[in-house]
């Protein structure tokens, strides 16, 4: 399930082995850059499918440790196949990667779903400590450390020129993505991660579940009915209870959502709390039963995400 990572390997780790003049004899594609005075170097290029740079202060490595065990990103590392990817570069390089730091890990899974990847992003809603960014085919969640991101991985593909597995064709394929960004010590409440902790038993049960949680932690929408259903209204409170999610529903949860961001922008409530109230009011509404029922496609992701943790190991 991991994806692209970016290693570093410093120069105190290495300097006995001779890395600015071997490492760069191994590299495809490699670019040569005078940073200084004589003999401060610095070299770019690829080490099985991973971008490399070499200098003085040492190596780094990112890419997708899928794409370069695998040669593609479309299949999924077992953490045995993770160990395995890792072992590899290390023979290739002679370096020691096993203990290279850790300064971004994403951890993903692709699924077959039963509509567009796309459909699903109106039923992923708001995710505190988040900021929701929408895109044509994708949907992001940031803050300063992490990224959660569901995204159409066929589109993906072909928009790289990449050559889709035929187990795919004509499927609906959507990705979950949990990026780790920045200072990864701190959010793994760890000294220090190297590749090694990437295959522990432990290490990686703790991502599976990180990765479940951060999905389970986005509020999820209800489906807003087409029209009023009389049957439910009892008093006028109701009435208006159901104008109110028509409304929502034609313009829309998360446009409903920004506009109560433009009103903060403009400091429109004399009461900064206003604005998370207001948000609340219209989440709750949103879940009534007056109007509103569980969306099937919200149900059919949660369990998809939920087996993952079956067959993980």
């Amino acid at each position: 399930m991991y994806d692209t990572l970016n290693l570093w390997l410093p120069h105190e780790a290495i300097k006995e082995s001779g890395y600015l003049q071997r490492v760069p004899t191994l590299l495809s594609n490699v670019k040569e850059t005078l940073i200084q005075g004589p003999g401060d170097v610095y070299f770019t290029g690829n080490i099985l499918g991973m971008s490399a740079s070499i200098s003085n202060a040492g190596i780094s490595l990112k890419g997708s440790i899928c794409k370069s065990y695998l040669n593609d990103n479309f299949k999924t590392l077992t953490r045995q196949d993770t160990q395995r990817a890792i072992e590899q570069l290390q023979d290739f390089t002679h370096l020691p990667i096993l203990q290279a730091d850790l300064r971004r890990i994403d951890f993903a899974q692709s699924f077959t779903v039963s509509e567009s990847p796309q459909s699903f992003f109106t039923f992923l809603g708001e995710c505190n400590h988040y900021k929701r960014l929408t895109q044509p085919k994708s949907l992001y969640y940031q803050n300063g450390m992490r990224t959660k991101l569901f995204y159409n991985k066929i589109a993906e593909g072909k928009a790289k020129g990449q050559i889709i597995p035929s187990i795919w064709a004509n499927k609906h394929i959507l990705r979950y993505e949990l990026r780790y960004t920045s200072r990864l010590p701190t959010q793994f409440n760890k000294a220090q991660i190297q590749a090694k902790d990437l295959y522990n038993e432990v290490f990686y049960m703790g991502m599976v579940e990180r990765w479940i949680l951060e999905y389970e932690s986005i509020n999820k929408n209800n489906s807003i009915l087409d029209k009023m259903n009389t049957k439910q209204i009892e008093t006028p409170k109701d009435f208006i209870t159901q104008l109110a999610l028509l409304q929502i529903k034609e313009v829309g949860i998360q446009r409903t959502f920004e506009s109560i961001e433009q009103l903060k922008a403009q400091k429109q409530f004399k009461n900064n709390e206003d604005y998370s109230r207001l948000k609340a009011t219209i989440r709750n509404l949103c879940k009534t039963d007056i109007l509103t029922e569980s969306s099937t496609l919200v149900a059919e992701l949660d369990k998809k995400v939920k087996q993952v943790k079956e067959y993980c190991r």
